[in-house]
C-alpha cells in the first residue's frame, strides 16, 4: 500500500518542529537515535556474610503485616536466587538480616487535561494525561550470630511515569512518540505500555528495593539493557559494540573527532562511558574493574554537564555510583584484611612461669 504524499509532507513538517522542541526537551531527539545493547553486570558484595545459613527477619506499622510478610518472601527468594550456597534457616543461623518497612505510599493515580500547540486554523486540542507515582522506604541492617554488625542501609524504590489517553508512556517525550510514528510505518513492531494496576506497582517497587539489598549481600549478577547512542559518526562503534567488541567500540568513540556543537558532542561522550562500563563489568580483576568503572563515571558526568537536558544520561550515572560504591568497599575489606595479616602474632598465654630461685 502506497503512503499518500501529503503524509510524508505532515511528516516533514512535524519533524522539523520536533528538531526545534527538541533542544529544550532533549530524549535522543531526531539527531540522535537509540541503539540497545545488553550488559553483563557482576557486583561484588557490600558485606561478607558468614557462613552458609541466614536468618530473615521483615517488620513494618501495625496495619501492613502482609508487607512485611511479601516483602520477606520476595528478599529469601532473591537471596537464594543469587547465592545457592545460603539457606534459610530460623534457628542458630549464622547471620541475621533485620529489615524495617518506613514507609510504603502508592497515592491515587492524578489526570490532567494539557492543550496542544495551535493548528494553522488557530485551534488546539485537548489530551489527558494519568500520573503514576509510588515509594517504598526499607532500612535494613545484617549481623553475625553473635550480634556484631556487618553493614546497615536505607533503600528507596520510586516509581514516577506519565501516560497518555492511549495508556503509552510519556517518558520518551514528543520526539519519542513521533519515532514510534515512523517505525509503526516501517512495520516495526512498537510496544505499548500501560498504567501499571496498583499490584503490578507494588510488584515493582518490592523488586526494585529487595535487588539493593540483595546487591549489598551477596555477589549479583544481572543482565542489563543499556542505550547507544547512533548517528553524527557513531555507528561505526555502535556496530562494534552491538558485536561485543568493547575495546573498539571504545577507540572509535575516542578518537572520533569531537562534534563542533557541544550539546551534541555529550552523546559521543555518553557512548564512551557505556564503553568503558562494559569493560569494567567484564575485567578480571577488582582493581581493573574500578579503574573502568571510573572513566565510565567520568564521562557519563561531561555528558551531562554537557547537556544536562538529555535524560537519559541520568540513570547509567546512577547505575555506576553503585558499582564503585561495591567496589571501593570490597578494596577497603582487602586492605584491612592484608593489615590484620602482616600484624606480628600476639604472644602466647600459656608461656611457662620462671622457675623460683
Amino acid at each position: 500500500m502506497s503512503i499518500p504524499r501529503t503524509f510524508f509532507r505532515t511528516a516533514a513538517a512535524a519533524a522539523l518542529f520536533l528538531l526545534c522542541a527538541s533542544a529544550s526537551a532533549q530524549s535522543f531527539g531526531l539527531v540522535f537515535f537509540k541503539s540497545k545493547v545488553t550488559l553483563q553486570r557482576k557486583l561484588p558484595a557490600v558485606v561478607q556474610l558468614p557462613g552458609v545459613s541466614a536468618k530473615v527477619v521483615v517488620t513494618s506499622h501495625s496495619n501492613a503485616a502482609d508487607l512485611a510478610d511479601d516483602f520477606k518472601s520476595a528478599l529469601t527468594s532473591e537471596l537464594l536466587k543469587n547465592d545457592p550456597r545460603l539457606h534459610i534457616s530460623e534457628d542458630s543461623a549464622d547471620s541475621v538480616i533485620n529489615c524495617q518497612i518506613l514507609s510504603f505510599d502508592l497515592p491515587r493515580p492524578v489526570t490532567t487535561t494539557r492543550s496542544s500547540l495551535p493548528d494553522k486554523n488557530g485551534k488546539t486540542t485537548q489530551t489527558s494525561f494519568t500520573r503514576v507515582t509510588g515509594q517504598l522506604r526499607v532500612a535494613f541492617q545484617s549481623r553475625t550470630r553473635a550480634g556484631a554488625t556487618l553493614g546497615s542501609d536505607n533503600v528507596t524504590a520510586k516509581y514516577d511515569e506519565e501516560f497518555d489517553a492511549s495508556g503509552n508512556a510519556q517518558s520518551g517525550g514528543i520526539a519519542g512518540v513521533f519515532n514510534n510514528s515512523i517505525k509503526r510505518l516501517k512495520g516495526a513492531k512498537i510496544e505499548d505500555t500501560h498504567p501499571p494496576t496498583e499490584a503490578e506497582l507494588r510488584t515493582n517497587l518490592f523488586n526494585s528495593a529487595v535487588h539493593q539489598i540483595v546487591a549489598e549481600l551477596v555477589v549479583t549478577q544481572e543482565i542489563i539493557e543499556v542505550n547507544l547512542a547512533k548517528g553524527k559518526g557513531l555507528d561505526e562503534g555502535v556496530k562494534d559494540a552491538e558485536a561485543g567488541l568493547w575495546t573498539r567500540a571504545l577507540e572509535s568513540w575516542e578518537t572520533a573527532k569531537p562534534l563542533d556543537k557541544p550539546v551534541e558532542d555529550a552523546y559521543r561522550l555518553y557512548d564512551v562511558g557505556v564503553a568503558y562500563e562494559a569493560l569494567g563489568y567484564a575485567a578480571a580483576d577488582p582493581p581493573t574493574a574500578m579503574k573502568y568503572l571510573s572513566q565510565a563515571s567520568i564521562n557519563y558526568g561531561k555528558a551531562i554537564d554537557t547537556n544536562p537536558a538529555e535524560k537519559y544520561f541520568r540513570e547509567p550515572q546512577k547505575r555506576i555510583e553503585t558499582a564503585l560504591a561495591h567496589y571501593e568497599k570490597l578494596e577497603d575489606d582487602l586492605k584491612q584484611h592484608d593489615a590484620s595479616q602482616a600484624l606480628p602474632p600476639a604472644p602466647s598465654q600459656h608461656h611457662r612461669n620462671p622457675a623460683p630461685k
